[in-house]
């Protein structure tokens, strides 16, 4: 079972976390040959205004994060628009 304490989250935190799915789909593309991984997020109603820059700032600090601590693998985050 998951302990989101054991990663310094609170229960309120996780809360506010998950609301993010009631808004917000994922697609995961694997391309194995190159190395890369593409995350993509879409809305679920497509009709409503939800900020996706957010979700997508999160994801990149904590992978950068993760495999910082981890694999001690240095690295960059690229802006790209």
């Amino acid at each position: 079972m998951f302990n989101p304490g054991m990663f310094g989250v609170s229960q309120q935190q996780m809360e506010q976390a998950k609301e993010v799915g009631q808004h917000l789909r994922m697609e995961i593309r694997k391309h194995k040959r190159e190395g890369r991984v593409e995350v993509m997020f879409t809305l679920v109603n497509p009709a409503e205004q939800y900020d996706l820059s957010q979700p997508v700032d999160k994801l990149a600090d904590q992978l950068a994060y993760g495999f910082a601590t981890m694999f001690d693998m240095k690295g960059k985050i690229i802006e790209v628009e």
